[in-house]
């Protein structure tokens, strides 16, 4: 196994206990209050300011994972290559989400969570929310069958529908009754399909109206959403369908930035608050709104809950936080965990410093380029195909033939989607299951 890196002066930590890569704890100096004194990404850290800030926002990526936080000594024992999936930090990562959002909303827990499964797929890690007292989830329509098998009760699908995908929905509706489906409309023909398909199913649907804040991919224009949700209402035709708030994704604010972030959620609210006062206006009642992905998700709530103070039940909607990746980790160092990892071995040394992996991109995404975080410090991709990775080590640093690799995935969506099951794996290094189902991969 390659050796840990230290460099004291820096301020890496490799202790077991201690850290879980070789970065400075760096959540505290992403979460400010927005109250000018360099605090602006949504809690209270008074001590840290804004140059430094800017400056953890720009620091270089952690340089290796540490072992010691991830062991793979019983993984390896299996087959490679594998998704391994380390419990601990999935638990990690719930309780560090809740100390985000009740330092916006003290007692608050999960009241303002509607996280989004796309990125787990899978019944383990909703048992394991649901447990924790998650009871509000977004999906798309390949995860919806996986949250009403396992009964989550409360399920926004997070897109408009067309004409196949409202008939699904509404037939979910009717089987599943004991659970809460609301769907969206951006247009007045998502709402004809969804209205046709209801009536067929004789069933009611709760919808959102999706606007379009600045992300440009699905919604209206704010100030169209009183009028379509106005139609809605008074219409015969459209009777099965029940306006109850917007949907507004603010997948634009990815700044690495925290005070940039914050400026880009105050505006986008503000259109938020705009609209809803719009829909009251045209005497549509505004029960709920839901926004924010995971580089937003703090700063939203704090505007909505804490400065415009709506009465209607505000949800974030967040789903990288649960496992994370490089690419978040570049933008907001430190504020969760990594806890869905790839484990390959060596399976040839082309030249002096070159390893070559059994692990190619046809399970590790590319989207966001390629890998850059490995457990061999300063490893870094100079060559992928399908079915390998070729990695440069540094003098010394090179590991022999068989010898464990793991990787930390840039976007783990994708990367997850790429897989058929994950290995879990215990606080204690142990096999906990060697093969649990990335349940709606398929589906």
């Amino acid at each position: 196994m390659p050796g840990k890196v230290t460099d004291a002066g820096r301020g890496w930590r490799s202790a077991p206990g201690r850290e879980l890569w070789r970065w400075p704890r760096t959540e505290d100096a992403l979460l400010g209050n927005g109250n000018g004194n360099g605090n602006v990404y949504g809690l209270d850290r008074s001590s840290i300011g804004a140059g430094a800030l800017v400056s953890m926002a720009g620091m270089d990526r952690p340089r290796s994972l540490d072992t010691l936080q991830y062991p793979v000594e019983q993984a390896v024992a299996l087959s490679t290559p594998r998704l391994l999936v380390y419990r601990r930090m999935v638990e990690e990562n719930i309780s560090l989400l809740r100390r985000y959002l009740e330092e916006v909303v003290p007692g608050s827990g999960f009241r303002h969570l509607n996280t989004h499964v796309k990125t787990h797929k899978s019944a383990w890690v909703t048992r394991l929310l649901c447990s924790s007292g998650i009871r509000k989830f977004k999906c798309t329509l390949q995860e919806l069958d996986m949250l009403l098998e396992e009964r989550a009760g409360d399920i926004l699908v997070a897109y408009p529908l067309l004409p196949h995908d409202a008939e699904r929905v509404a037939e979910r509706i009717a089987r599943f009754q004991d659970q809460r489906l609301t769907a969206q409309v951006a247009s007045i023909e998502h709402a004809e399909y969804l209205a046709a398909a209801a009536r067929r199913h004789r069933v009611e649907v709760d919808c959102l109206v999706d606007i379009d804040i600045g992300n440009h991919r699905t919604g209206l224009r704010p100030d169209r959403a009183a009028d379509l949700a106005r139609t809605v209402s008074g219409s015969s035709a459209l009777a099965p369908l029940r306006i109850r708030g917007l949907h507004a994704y603010d997948g634009h604010n990815n700044s690495p930035d925290p005070a940039e972030r914050a400026a880009v959620a105050q505006r986008a609210m503000q259109e938020v608050v705009d609209c809803a006062r719009s829909l009251e206006r045209a005497g549509v009642r505004v029960e709920r709104l839901v926004v924010g992905g995971t580089p937003a998700f703090i700063p939203d709530l704090r505007e909505l809950v804490s400065r415009h103070r709506v009465d209607a039940q505000v949800d974030v909607s967040p789903g990288t936080w649960v496992y994370w990746d490089t690419h978040y980790e570049r933008k907001m160092p430190g504020l969760f965990r990594f806890a869905a990892l790839l484990l390959a071995q060596v399976m040839d040394t082309p030249g002096d410093d070159l390893v070559t992996l059994n692990l190619g991109h046809k399970r590790w995404s590319l989207d966001h380029g390629p890998l850059d975080l490995f457990n061999i410090p300063g490893a870094e991709v100079v060559l992928t195909s399908e079915e390998h990775t070729v990695l440069r080590c540094p003098p010394g640093a090179r590991p022999g033939l068989l010898e464990p690799v793991l990787m930390a995935p840039k976007h783990v969506c994708p990367t997850v989607n790429l897989w058929e099951s994950f290995t879990l794996i215990g606080p204690g290094g142990e096999v906990e299951a060697e093969s649990v189902a990335v349940t709606a991969r398929n589906r």
